[in-house]
């Protein structure tokens, strides 16, 4: 099931990539579908370590089908490919 973004809670978040990428976003802990966001934007899915499903562990161009985490809605990632998934290395929910 995935869900409308215009309806849902947000949470502006920060991830620090493997690759060295900084990017800021929002998070939203459900799936959501892509025709609900806004012009310009593109959705990740976050995936949560095997052991530790209260923290990020990587970020993936695509669906998640194990280990979902959240929706990370930003503006489009360069350097990361349809179905790509990089290890997030420091992640922060931002007031």
């Amino acid at each position: 099931m995935t869900f409308n973004y215009n309806n849902e809670d947000k949470t502006p978040m920060s991830l620090v990539l493997e690759n060295g990428i900084s990017v800021k976003g929002e998070f939203i802990d459900l799936r959501i579908t892509a025709e609900t966001l806004p012009p310009n934007k593109e959705w990740y899915q976050i995936r949560h370590a095997d052991d530790d499903g209260s923290k990020p562990a990587s970020l993936k161009r695509g669906c998640v089908v194990v280990n979902f985490f959240g929706t990370f809605v930003c503006d489009p990632i360069k350097g990361i490919t349809d179905g790509e998934e990089i290890n997030i290395l420091e992640w922060d929910f931002e007031d």
